[in-house]
């Protein structure tokens, strides 16, 4: 009996324009090089041996979080920021874990802050890292530092700003102790080269609380970030969100 993808191809043998159809739609071609949203989804599949797991089998109960808060979702740039979805399953867990102390690790323009901020109670606070200001303390090694007027643009003058914390330090060469831990959740997000990342996921694996989770962004897609989560799961439970760059470590209890 034929398969699904059988039955498309006999079908485009004896039709030409449904073969190029059949073409595209399993080999990506034509559209899909032209929509950024789906090519840089695509490529997350591009590197890196962790086993995909869905969000509620890895977070049992989580679908039960009936409610988030989105803020500005079409204010993101394509690319690097989180994906919509992404962000869904981040901010679910901050809800459902009920979360109180979250680290971010690369602040950008701050569109993930300012959406982690909106899904803490009144008592919860975000801490965000990026590069310090001063142009000789920040290192020419980082290739995606951004310009310093853009960090944290989006959360500016909003009202979740109050429960934002913004840290100026190179990540590799500060005591993580200083930015307020132990936290529920670290998001790494900062630079992608692998000295970094490294750094970053071993700080992070040494400043969340028992009990607390690590998220890392672009697995799949970055090799180095693929690399550095990929060493260090031999010793950590670490596994890869299903249809995302997102890798996720859920420290014991």
């Amino acid at each position: 009996m034929l398969t699904g993808i059988g039955r498309y191809i006999v079908k485009g043998l004896r039709n030409p324009a449904l073969l190029i159809v059949s073409l595209r739609r399993y080999v990506l071609l034509g559209g899909a090089l032209k929509d950024d949203e789906c090519k840089h989804l695509v490529s997350a599949w591009s590197s890196g041996k962790l086993p995909r797991v869905r969000m509620r089998d890895l977070f049992p109960g989580i679908d039960t979080c009936t409610a988030v808060s989105i803020r500005k979702p079409e204010a993101r740039p394509i690319g690097w920021s989180l994906d919509l979805q992404e962000l869904i399953h981040i901010i679910s867990v901050a809800k459902y874990t009920s979360a109180k102390r979250i680290l971010e690790i690369g602040t950008f323009d701050g569109f993930t802050t300012l959406n982690l901020a909106a899904n803490l109670e009144e008592e919860g606070e975000v801490f965000t890292l990026d590069l310090p200001l001063e142009e000789d303390a920040r290192p020419e090694t980082v290739s995606n530092a951004c310009d310093p007027s853009i960090v944290g643009s989006k959360f500016r003058g909003e009202r979740e700003e109050k429960q934002i914390r913004q840290l100026w330090a190179d990540s590799t060469n500060s005591d993580w102790s200083t930015f307020g831990a132990p936290f529920d959740i670290i998001f790494i997000d900062g630079c992608h080269a692998y000295p970094y990342v490294k750094s970053d996921s071993v700080n992070a694996l040494k400043h969340v609380r028992p009990g607390g989770i690590v998220f890392w962004h672009d697995y799949g897609q970055i090799p180095d970030v693929s690399r550095a989560v990929d060493e260090l799961a031999r010793d950590y439970s670490i596994v890869a969100i299903t249809g995302t760059r997102l890798a996720c470590f859920k420290s014991p209890t």
